[in-house]
């Protein structure tokens, strides 16, 4: 049972003066425990959540806590809630696009520039590529490939060329087989796909860039080639040279616009 209370702050008799520690609303105490034992899977996702009635028994706290309780889940994308006869609040599994928005909304807000995107990438995706090649695994020269195959069949089309090659990128990550780098890139994974289709197409049509795009293709192909051979440190020192390549030719666009403007534009 919560013991609920109009007290928003605890004072510590020993530091008085110093600052207040506050106490969690009855609320977000349930709300907290639901969201551990849907973390723990002690409640299943698609099932439904207790009644109210027995919840409200369960924790001590009244309808209008309760609900405010579920609207927090709700928020976090933990729960749904079905109205009518039969409705209820149902588990969610958790969806990672709530987070991307949420972050890249962030990034916006702080005036983030592409450069600032492009240079996580580039720290990132060398090593990525001398894992995949090391790992030997199956597929992945191929999936590369049919990134590379996309690229070339949109040689013409500038933004469409640049979301090939942008996911030829973000695939070389995913290859790598670590959920956790997986999920900590799906943020910029969007952003950099979303936003070097626009920046491809401003290059495309504020220079020729037809020699620039065979070289970006031939430099793809090289890198799919030491994959295939487990070559890691060929692969890695390949592609440090081809993200800098990349970032000296484009650098005019990559320094002037932000995400937001990319995104919005």
């Amino acid at each position: 049972m919560i013991k609920q209370t109009g007290k928003s702050t605890l004072y510590n008799s020993q530091n008085a003066g110093k600052g207040t520690i506050r106490v969690p609303k009855a609320a977000e105490i349930v709300s907290s425990e639901i969201r551990r034992q849907i973390v723990r899977r002690e409640i299943a996702v698609g099932s439904l959540l207790a009644p109210e009635s027995a919840l409200m028994e369960r924790f001590g706290v009244s309808r209008p806590t309760l609900r405010e309780a579920v609207r927090i889940l709700e928020s976090e994308g933990l729960i749904s809630i079905i109205r009518g006869a039969r409705g209820g609040s149902v588990v969610l599994q958790p969806d990672i696009g709530l987070a991307t928005r949420y972050l890249s909304l962030v990034l916006q807000v702080n005036g983030t520039s592409l450069a600032e995107i492009y240079r996580v990438h580039a720290l990132i995706e060398p090593v990525a590529a001398r894992l995949v090649a090391e790992s030997r695994n199956p597929v992945a020269a191929a999936e590369l490939r049919q990134c590379f195959s996309a690229g070339m069949a949109h040689f013409d089309n500038d933004f469409q060329f640049g979301t090939d090659t942008a996911r030829f990128r973000n695939k070389l990550i995913q290859l790598v087989g670590i959920p956790t780098l997986t999920l900590l890139t799906t943020v910029l994974d969007d952003i950099l796909e979303r936003c070097w289709s626009s920046l491809a197409a401003t290059a495309g049509r504020e220079t020729d860039n037809r020699k620039a795009k065979r070289l970006g293709l031939a430099s793809l192909s090289k890198l799919i080639e030491y994959i295939e051979q487990g070559d890691g440190p060929g692969a890695e020192a390949h592609w440090r040279k081809h993200t800098a390549s990349v970032e000296k030719a484009m650098g005019k666009w990559l320094e002037s616009k932000s995400v937001v403007d990319l995104l919005e534009g």
